[in-house]
């Protein structure tokens, strides 16, 4: 009779039977760890690309790449990452930043710097401006797709400053395990305009005066509280000949005449913007101004785009002083 073989007596008559399962249990341990990870980075806005290429400066993506990873850990563990972020001197609380979140009607939720906020319901929060700062916020919260962002910009008074200062603030919508909607923010001072920022906000500015009409755009262009003015920069519109129809920098001198406007050093810098808008839908122009108060000359870049309204060819258009010096070519 056949002597049958237990599986440990094969084991020690067969050491390379264990051997090659063993071999094997890894390697299916080993898939699937790499498609574990090859799924994070599929689906981490952490490690997508285009969340940080569309900026220059290196600040920029960093207060960008901490904002995505604090989504992808609320994603995790729900407002249980509340309790990172609210570690003193970690990565997520310090001098530099501290978060704060709102649910989708303005309810704060979490505040890091002043959490006696966190329960009030602060949508009817206007800044020095008159900015609505939690509608802009929530707005974000209802844009259809799952990871939406946006920037808000406002005067901001932290508890021991004298005067508020401007305030950049990137939100990142999160929608957590249970579904719920929070709006996750960090905001910096001293930001660095960004050339995608004011290309966004003209491209809104288009929008609105193309679907809304000029009376519409115009009162809102002019508005200091709407989203369209920040960080000292602001929407103008002109007609195809240069005279000014919004110019919230000289309020009362509507309709003055800019096609002669040159820069520092005699630059056309108006008759450059129109001659191309007459082939292109956008320009871009540089050119040499001296900040206000200052001596020394600057870089500005003007972003223009041209828009049809009622059979009529109008120029809107901002422009803002770059952060790098002249002698830089970026």
């Amino acid at each position: 009779m056949k002597q049958s073989r237990t599986p440990s007596a094969i084991n020690q008559t067969c050491p390379a039977f264990l051997a090659s399962t063993r071999l094997s249990a890894f390697l299916q341990y080993s898939l699937m760890a790499l498609l574990f990870l090859f799924s994070l980075f599929l689906t981490s806005p952490t490690l997508a690309a285009d969340r940080l290429s569309p900026y220059l400066y290196e600040d920029t993506k960093q207060l960008v790449r901490l904002v995505e990873d604090a989504a992808t850990l609320m994603e995790r563990n729900g407002t249980a990452a509340f309790a990172e972020f609210d570690r003193k001197d970690s990565r997520w609380f310090n001098q530099a930043y501290y978060f704060f979140v709102y649910d989708l009607t303005g309810v704060n939720v979490f505040h890091a710097a002043s959490p006696e906020l966190t329960g009030k319901n602060l949508m009817d929060f206007r800044d020095m401006n008159g900015k609505p700062v939690l509608r802009f916020v929530t707005d974000i919260g209802k844009k259809p797709q799952r990871d939406a962002s946006g920037w808000v910009f406002y005067r901001w008074q932290e508890k021991n400053d004298f005067l508020p200062k401007w305030k950049s603030a990137y939100i990142r919508k999160v929608v957590a395990l249970d579904n719920r909607i929070y709006l996750l923010g960090c905001g910096v001072y001293n930001f660095k305009l960004e050339r995608v920022i004011i290309q966004e906000n003209i491209r809104q500015a288009a929008e609105l005066l193309a679907s809304q009409g000029k009376e519409t755009a115009f009162q809102a262009f002019r508005d200091p509280s709407s989203s369209f003015n920040f960080l000292d920069t602001y929407v103008y519109v002109m007609d195809e000949k240069g005279r000014a129809l919004v110019d919230p920098a000289f309020p009362k001198m509507q309709g003055r005449d800019l096609s002669n406007f040159k820069d520092a050093i005699g630059r056309p810098v108006m008759k450059e913007i129109i001659a191309k808008l007459q082939t292109h839908d956008e320009a871009w122009v540089q050119y040499l101004w001296p900040k206000p108060g200052a001596a020394r000359l600057s870089r500005k870049l003007a972003y223009v785009r041209k828009v049809r309204v009622d059979g009529e060819t109008l120029f809107v258009g901002s422009d803002f002083f770059l952060a790098t010096p002249i002698w830089m070519s970026h």
